[in-house]
């Protein structure tokens, strides 16, 4: 059986069920995405890209800090500076 950390980076939970994150192929990717989602005004708390134990790709997640304004501030410099702007869902 896996172990609780593994499922908790493969994994999340949509109504009570267990549902595999999106999987990035690379970090590049992952944190593009991550620094678009804390760029968002509706976004709560801080998306970060990890490597998962399980399936050796990337996933983003929460890492449960609250993001503030200058967080949001300092991702959108990010997307424009690497040239990510295109839109991500």
């Amino acid at each position: 059986m896996a172990s609780d950390r593994t499922t908790r980076s493969h994994y999340k939970v949509i109504n009570g069920q267990l549902v595999d994150k999106v999987g990035y192929d690379t970090e590049k990717e992952a944190l593009t995405v991550a620094r678009f989602l804390n760029s968002k005004p509706n976004v709560m708390h801080k998306m970060i890209a990890y490597k998962c134990f399980k399936c050796d790709k990337w996933h983003i997640g929460s890492n449960g800090r609250l993001l503030t304004e200058e967080d949001r501030e300092i991702a959108k410099e990010k997307l424009k500076k690497y040239g990510d702007t295109e839109r991500h869902s």
